[in-house]
């Protein structure tokens, strides 16, 4: 095949190889509407089908949010309610959801299964072209907003204004939304296109209507395809829907927003009433970047950005520190739009120190420029960056899919797709520049002769929050207080619809035409890799194979001789660890060894479960990836931070601890469910309570404490962490992981650095346990999260491949119609791990003490679920991924390490898997005694504003603040 054929009704306008990326990329036409395809025929069992379409927000009403959410539930060939959700609980996918960006709605999905992947692909085209918001105008109500209640109880409900609710209590979200508001008074970017709270009750269902008529076409849509794609098959199917219409023109360009003059706006966000008001202030100062096809110039503004404030000794960042006039700074790009932006941010400040801060970067800019850039400092940055875009199976989402993202970085604005996908030409011309005084010429456009930057001034108010309560009641009194008779009955029968739409049950028919597999379908044996176990020099090593061309070493140290009360220390020890100097290279010096020599490199507090709940294992881990002819000078390096850190900078101790400080308590209101559940999991096991000490609340608290911490106790703590650190990295204590890419001498390399000990430390810890409590934190938001949980462990239980089965009839089957759909939530799940951990969540949810009582009724569902003879074979398969998890070589090699730690072997998975796809409705009967432990042990954890902990009342026995 070749340009000018035609298949399936696609014209191939041009064919390339990209061996940058191992593959060739296909670009397409469809004759009849224009639509645009792109194939990257790239080796990778894991396809990925996406549609996008270029959608311009004009105004914060959130209308392309609310269709990405209401296009998914249902449609003409599919008319269950939400035929996503049959999806998730029906399907063998590695990806599927949907998402809204600036200037773009994107549908994605993927999976390993030709046939899955071409089911997924058919109800996701007539989801878009055909969905059910015409005929069902409750699916606007439902997702976007709505009326609910009377009298003094009405209020606004919808899944994506809870969802924004949400969004809005952090921030920096407000921060990048006040930004780009600033920076585009003329085109899109000026809204925010997920949807302002204040904005959403504007939209009418007419005009959420008139938007998907207006942009959801075939000629507006750009379509990828990914990885070993049988391509006439995708193709006819594709076909088979566009042709439907007929091509009309879809011109929706951006205009190109002319750069303003300096400004500056203040806005302000919500903290507790129990705050401080003082350095809680936060300021942007932004400006354009360049065009999106500006490669280079973006790729120069990045690796300036890490060479400014990448790293605690970078000198930009540390001239902000050392002047006290913030608690962190840093300089960002922001791309993946069609004009990039690049901002400096001031952390943690107050907003009268403004002309200082100023005064200090441009100081110091200037200098820089007078003398030039430091050479070896501007190559480490480069080389850091260059392996970041080169390393192309990292990130948290599966490389297909976002290959078919990146793709639009170029081609959604008229741009060649494949310019998306390549950077080594843009490496090699930015390599060329980068000492010929481009970078200073960089710094002077952007920073010292640019008049057209926005500042954006985020100061704290203890009153905000209220002041949108008020305003919020004011409209809805002001709505209600003009309605007619005839009104008010239109609203009874609006919420009496909806009602009945949400609670009656899909047909069997209408469920029948969701495809799906059959359980013949799958592989009956699962396939599970393990490292080999060796021993060098009386370590033990667990080797792993690796395909790529990195290589990977991993060091853990036995650190279970802690106390629960010193872990908060093992997390700041991680921390630190690389930016204190060391013996051979001082903190200036040693982040440019980092960054030549590694490509990625962390440190942490790890925990595993222990032999009985009363047990834990905690670990010192340490990770490197890197080229794998650079192993051994990364495994040098790598100890000699081990063990030549010297731990003697106050200065730098106490800027770590007030960034670590302000991120974590900045991180509470939006991830709410996952500090509840490791509150929930400290109160009943040892293993829970460590992650509780070294990353949950109590850390939170402990960190914040040691941040204002006293000259003289921060020297004591110094001290102490350098008694941990000796104590703890050993060889009694170490094992090492290491890709069989890295050579045989790289463990060697590593163990010359490691100092023998006699001590033979203990396996496991006993932490004291405090038993289950019912906790309220309150946060300052209008949602919350709701946690309720257990550990099988503690009833005698153990975790089996059934467990899987529950919780997606839990998840989908249960909780997603009661708690999202009826409830406003925009997030609920039940899960169950393999350490036995079992977890009822919520996430942004208005009603947390309602989600409680749902939570409550979960082995009566099931038992009612089980009477009916259901047939699992959805459920079955949704479960799957659970324990054959789609995994790029470093995720694969962290299960592995996870397992044999844990001492779960291959056959142990295997039998797993057997119990998962053999399960029938008696093993999730059984399974009713999980659900009903969770109610025995009332493990309660709710964090949420204050109006929703009130409303829990008698839910909540006590409070704890963060």
């Amino acid at each position: 095949m070749q340009a000018k054929d035609v298949i399936q009704g696609f014209e191939i306008t041009r064919v390339r190889e990209l061996p940058e990326v191992g593959g060739k990329l296909w670009e397409m036409e469809h004759r009849k509407t224009g639509a645009q395809l792109c194939w990257l025929d790239r080796p990778d069992e894991n396809k990925t089908f996406s549609i996008a379409f270029k959608t311009l927000p004009e105004d914060s009403t959130g209308v392309f949010h609310i269709l990405e959410h209401s296009v998914l539930c249902g449609s003409e060939r599919y008319p269950v309610k939400e035929p996503f959700v049959e999806l998730l609980k029906s399907s063998l996918q590695t990806f599927l959801n949907a998402m809204t960006f600036s200037d773009k709605t994107v549908y994605p999905v993927s999976s390993r299964n030709d046939k899955d992947f071409l089911n997924l692909m058919d109800v996701y085209l007539d989801a878009v072209f055909h969905p059910a918001i015409y005929r069902r105008p409750e699916i606007f109500r439902q997702e976007g907003w709505r009326y609910e209640g009377e009298g003094k109880d009405l209020c606004y409900q919808g899944v994506v204004f809870n969802e924004m609710k949400g969004a809005f209590a952090s921030p920096e979200r407000i921060l990048d939304q006040e930004m780009e508001a600033a920076l585009f008074p003329d085109n899109c970017y000026h809204y925010c296109s997920g949807g302002d709270p204040a904005c959403i009750p504007d939209l009418t269902y007419e005009q959420f209507l008139a938007n998907h008529r207006k942009y959801y076409h075939p000629s507006n849509s750009r379509i990828a395809l990914v990885g070993s794609v049988k391509l006439e098959q995708a193709l006819e199917k594709i076909d088979s829907f566009l042709s439907e219409f007929e091509r009309q023109r879809a011109d929706f360009d951006i205009p190109y927003q002319t750069p303003a003059l300096a400004a500056e706006r203040r806005v302000r966000y919500e903290i507790g009433p129990e705050e401080p008001e003082e350095q809680r202030t936060m300021i942007s100062c932004g400006s354009l970047l360049g065009r999106y096809d500006e490669f280079v110039k973006a790729d120069a503004a990045s690796v300036l950005a890490d060479y400014l404030t990448g790293d605690d000794d970078a000198p930009l960042k540390r001239a902000v520190l050392d002047k006290g006039l913030g608690q962190d700074f840093t300089v960002s790009v922001h791309d993946g739009i069609q004009q990039n932006v690049i901002t400096w941010d001031v952390m943690n400040t107050d907003a009268e120190r403004l002309p200082e801060i100023r005064e200090t970067i441009r100081e110091t800019l200037e200098q820089m420029v007078r003398n030039g850039l430091d050479r070896e400092r501007l190559d480490a940055c480069f080389h850091y960056y260059a392996f970041q875009q080169r390393d192309r199976d990292s990130g948290y989402a599966p490389r297909s899919l976002a290959e078919a993202i990146d793709l639009l970085d170029t081609w959604l604005y008229g741009g060649d797709p494949a310019e998306g996908l390549t950077v080594e030409e843009n490496l090699l011309e930015l390599e060329r520049r980068l000492h010929s005084g481009y970078m200073e010429d960089l710094i002077r456009e952007l920073f010292l002769e640019n008049e057209h930057t926005v500042t954006v001034i985020l100061v704290p108010s203890k009153e905000l929050g209220e002041e949108k309560r008020r305003a919020e009641q004011a409209r809805l009194e002001l709505a209600a207080g003009g309605w007619t008779e005839k009104d008010l009955a239109r609203q009874a029968e609006n919420a009496e619809s909806l009602r009945l739409w949400q609670q009656t049950p899909d047909s069997e028919e209408a469920l029948a035409s969701i495809p799906m597999l059959e359980l013949s379908d799958l592989d009956p044996e699962l396939s599970v890799t393990e490292p080999a176990v060796l021993e060098r020099s009386g370590i033990r090593v667990l080797r792993h194979k690796a395909d790529s061309g990195l290589a990977y070493l991993r060091a853990y140290f036995n650190a279970s001789s802690l106390r629960l009360e010193e872990l908060p220390k093992l997390a700041v020890l991680t921390r630190l660890l690389g930016s204190m100097g060391t013996k051979r290279y001082d903190r200036g010096r040693l982040p440019m060894e980092i960054k030549n020599k590694i490509g990625r490199l962390s440190f942490s507090a790890s925990v595993l479960p222990g032999s009985t709940p009363e047990l834990a294992k905690v670990q010192l881990a340490a990770l490197t990836v890197c080229l794998k002819e650079q192993a051994e000078a990364a495994a040098d390096l790598l100890g000699e931070i081990l063990t030549g850190t010297q731990w003697n900078d106050r200065s730098l101790l106490r800027d770590v601890l007030q960034q670590m400080a302000m991120g974590a308590k900045l991180s509470v209101p939006s991830r709410g469910n996952q500090y509840g559940q490791m509150r929930v999991a400290g109160d009943l096991t040892a293993s829970g309570a460590a992650r509780e000490y070294t990353s949950g609340l109590e850390f939170v608290k402990s960190v914040d404490a040691l941040s204002a911490a006293e000259d003289q106790e921060l020297d004591q703590l110094l001290k102490e962490l350098e008694d941990m650190n000796r104590s703890l990295v050993t060889r009694p204590r170490l094992t090492v992981s290491v890709s069989d890419t890295a050579g045989e001498a790289v463990v060697d390399c590593l163990l010359r650095a490691v100092p023998k000990s006699d001590e033979r430390p203990a396996e496991e810890a006993a932490y004291a346990i405090p038993g289950a409590r019912q906790e309220g934190v309150q946060i300052p938001a209008a949602v919350g999260f709701a946690v309720t949980g257990t550990n099988l462990r503690l009833h005698g239980m153990r975790y089996t491949g059934s467990l899987p089965v529950l919780a997606s009839v839990m998840t989908f089957g249960y909780l997603w119609n009661e708690i999202r759909v009826q409830g406003g939530a925009y997030g609920c799940g039940f899960n169950a791990r393999t350490d036995g951990e079992v977890f009822f969540s919520t996430y942004r949810d208005p009603q947390p003490e309602r989600s409680l009582q749902v939570f409550a009724k979960a082995s009566d569902y099931i038992r009612e679920f089980c009477a009916g003879g259901p047939d699992l074979t959805g459920f079955i398969l949704s479960a799957v991924n659970t324990l054959d998890p789609l995994l790029n070589e470093e995720a694969r090699i962290s299960l592995g390490d996870r397992r044999y730690f844990l001492g779960v072997s291959p056959e142990e998975v295997r039998g797993r898997y057997l119990e998962l796809i053999r399960t029938t409705a008696a093993d999730l009967l059984a399974l009713c005694r999980v659900l009903e432990a969770v109610n025995e042990d009332r493990a309660v954890c709710v964090v949420a504003g204050k109006a929703q902990l009130d409303a829990c009342g008698g839910n909540l026995k006590q409070f704890v603040s963060y």
